[in-house]
């Protein structure tokens, strides 16, 4: 299980590039991101090796994290419908998913990032 941190920022030319330094120089890694826009504002949603340090560099740099959540971080082999699979198990345990992001690694492996509220529950129906 990782942990996802969603922050609120405006739309305009450099935000993410602060984010991402922040981050870097405190040595935290970010291994899956999410960028939106609606209008002026924009929400990322990155998910971080070191959640406590994430938070702590953020509130230095007067970044505001509005949101910290668990999410499941599943591996998937790199094929069509692999995704599909997941998300039948998912919906037949009654596990409602909030969001998701994937990653095609290479051709053969990806992850996806998959928010969901009951995390026991979807770990179950994903037999983990």
């Amino acid at each position: 299980m990782a942990k996802e941190l969603s922050i609120n920022l405006p739309n305009k030319p450099g935000q993410l590039a602060l984010l991402a330094d922040t981050l870097g120089k405190a040595g935290v890694n970010i291994t899956a991101l999410s960028a939106s826009t609606t209008g002026p504002k924009g929400v990322v949603r990155v998910v971080v090796d070191e959640p406590g340090k994430a938070k702590r560099a953020l509130k230095s740099a007067k970044v505001r994290v509005s949101q910290e959540r668990d999410v499941l971080e599943v591996r998937l082999r790199n094929k069509p419908g692999a995704l599909a699979r997941v998300a039948k198990r998912l919906g037949k345990a009654k596990v409602n998913i909030d969001s998701a992001y994937l990653l095609a690694a290479d051709r053969k492996r990806a992850v996806a990032a998959i928010g969901v509220k009951n995390v026991r529950a979807a770990k179950k129906a994903l037999g983990r």
